[in-house]
């Protein structure tokens, strides 16, 4: 939980699962989160050290995603113990950005 208690982590967590399996870069993230390199750094320091999010290693560098494993066991714990009388959604991997949601 302590991987998505800041507003930062929040952030860049919606950065990643927006833009879905293709990943994105330290710097792509920084542009899209308007936060630091150096920000967003320490913070997927954290997100990864956690396992929230992976990185691969391409030629240009580290790309960072999801981990929706982990988010997906995360979300039904929190509805199964938290989320009593609340119909649980039903997410699909994003396809080109996009996220289908269905209840």
């Amino acid at each position: 939980m302590g991987s998505l208690s800041f507003e930062e982590r929040l952030l860049i967590m919606n950065a990643l699962v927006s833009n879905g399996d293709a990943g994105l870069s330290q710097m792509e993230l920084a542009d899209i989160t308007n936060l630091s390199q150096s920000s967003v750094g320490i913070n997927l320091d954290y997100m990864t050290s956690t396992d929230i999010v992976k990185y691969r290693s391409e030629s240009a560098g580290k790309v960072f995603v999801a981990n929706y494993d982990l988010l997906e066991d995360l979300f039904s714990f929190m509805n199964q113990n938290y989320g009593a009388g609340v119909i649980q959604a039903v997410r699909t991997r994003p396809v080109n950005g996009s996220e289908e949601m269905s209840p």
